[in-house]
């Protein structure tokens, strides 16, 4: 077993940002300890899929073509909807009962891919994130993206939004004096008010709220007001049982600023987010998981946090 005893838990994660997939795109992945591939169909809509091919093993992102909605093997030609059934075998006049490549629920909005993962492969019994901030008129259009592979698991990430003390000591702000956090069925319901400096602005100080939503492990989605007002995503998506992808994006309010002001903010004011983001990678790469830790009083509610994060992971799961 190694550094985390969880397993991967079902839910919505990020796949890919909007603009990685034009239409007619093919694209890999490696995550849920699987080989995936995505695509766009001409009809805009993102299928995502085992990788492997049903017949005889051909990776489907490595060579395979678009053709409308579907994909086309690069091996032998057999062409897959974008819900997994084999729609054609190009020199054979009947297909295989079981011809088909397992299709991931998928979803796509705020400029995100989403995709569901379930061990056993229910389907979904929540949405993800809506941000009705992407796309508004006083909003930048599109966001500011940041990824990073780290060596940790997507729970220890979500553990930190009620871990107030690191506040002080990674960060260097504060604990916020003005704190809640609520365990509303698949959703931890946030928010935090303290004071930062903001490095990448000459360290100017900067009192900061933020509000936060985290629907499941696999992602959070955070309202944040300081020196502009921001929307925050965040997606942890597994890699495998010891590994993720994390992808972290930011979109400002123009505020009245021109498109040039903004730009130059915005780049500046996001670094500075992603910087601190990065602070805590030598902590979850190097740490180890306490089933009973030893908490003291001034502690978050980590307990609470962990019973709410067990309904996302299934018995049995062979990982």
């Amino acid at each position: 077993m190694g550094r985390f005893p969880f397993g991967i838990p079902y839910g919505w994660y990020p796949v890919a940002w909007s603009f990685e997939l034009e239409r007619g795109a093919v694209a890999k992945r490696r995550y849920f300890a699987r080989e995936l591939v995505l695509f766009r169909g001409d009809s805009g809509a993102v299928s995502v899929l085992d990788a492997h091919c049903p017949h005889l093993g051909a990776h489907l992102g490595v060579g395979g073509k678009v053709e409308g909605d579907t994909l086309r093997c690069p091996f032998h030609g057999w062409r897959f909807s974008g819900d997994g059934q084999c729609v054609e075998i190009p020199y054979a006049n009947r297909k295989p009962a079981q011809a088909r490549a397992f299709a991931y629920p998928v979803r796509e909005s705020g400029g995100v891919v989403w995709a569901w993962y379930h061990p056993k492969r229910a389907e979904p019994c929540f949405e993800p994130p809506e941000i009705p901030e992407y796309g508004a008129d006083d909003w930048m259009g599109e966001w500011t993206p940041y990824e990073w592979t780290v060596k940790t698991h997507p729970q220890e990430v979500a553990e930190n939004s009620v871990d107030w003390p690191h506040f002080h000591e990674i960060h260097h702000m504060e604990p916020p004096p003005d704190r809640d956090v609520r365990f509303e069925g698949h959703e931890i319901r946030w928010h935090a008010a303290t004071t930062k400096s903001v490095s990448t602005l000459d360290g100017a100080a900067d009192s900061i709220r933020v509000v936060g939503r985290n629907p499941g492990l696999g992602c959070s989605y955070v309202r944040y007001s300081g020196m502009g007002d921001s929307v925050i995503v965040m997606g942890m998506t597994p890699i495998d049982g010891e590994a993720m992808h994390m992808r972290f994006g930011v979109i400002g309010k123009k505020n009245g600023r021109s498109d040039s002001e903004m730009a130059s903010f915005q780049k500046a004011y996001a670094d500075d987010m992603a910087l601190a983001v990065e602070q805590d990678f030598p902590i979850w790469e190097n740490k180890v998981y306490h089933a009973a830790p030893r908490l003291c009083d001034g502690d978050g509610p980590v307990p609470d946090f962990r019973r709410w994060a067990a309904q996302f992971y299934v018995a049995d799961d062979a990982r």
